[in-house]
Order: C-alpha cells, then sequence, then structure tokens
C-alpha cells in the first residue's frame, strides 16, 4: 500500500510542478504556503533536526527558499542583482 503524502510533500511538489509550467505567481503562492506550515511547525517546538514527513525541517526551508531564490525572485524587476550602488 502506498504511503499517503503529507501536507508539506505535497505543496511542494505542486510547486515543482508550476514552475515546470513556467505558472510562476502560482508556485510563489504554494512556496509561501510551505513556508508558512514550517513556520507554524517552528512555533510548535519543531527544531531543524527534527523530521517533518520523513525530512529535516532543514530541509525543507532550503528547498523552498532556494526554489523562491531560483526561479521566483529573478522575475522580479527589483531584484537584488538590478540594484545599483551608487
Amino acid at each position: 500500500m502506498k504511503k499517503e503524502k503529507g501536507p508539506i510533500t505535497k505543496l511542494w511538489l505542486e510547486a515543482r510542478q508550476l514552475i515546470n509550467e513556467n505558472k510562476l505567481e502560482q508556485a510563489e503562492d504554494v512556496l509561501d504556503m510551505g513556508i508558512l506550515h514550517l513556520a507554524y511547525a517552528t512555533m510548535n517546538g519543531v527544531g531543524d533536526k527534527d523530521l517533518i514527513e520523513g525530512v529535516k525541517k532543514e530541509t525543507w526551508h532550503e528547498r523552498f527558499w532556494i526554489a523562491i531564490e531560483t526561479h521566483i525572485w529573478p522575475t522580479r524587476p527589483d531584484y537584488e542583482k538590478n540594484w545599483k550602488i551608487s
């Protein structure tokens, strides 16, 4: 019998699919929801090394943030790589 995927795994898989389909605004919303779930876990005492759905919480953080940094932020006109120091 196949194991049911948890909510964070489902969000991660949905975000990856949306990124692959170039639906970046929707992907950003899903990635933000994943980060919100992780913040809630932190507020409830889950530590970085603790497992959520079989994966360390810190690994989930990295996955969601790297996806945002790689795929979402570069689409923004005010992305920091465009900042100029006078």
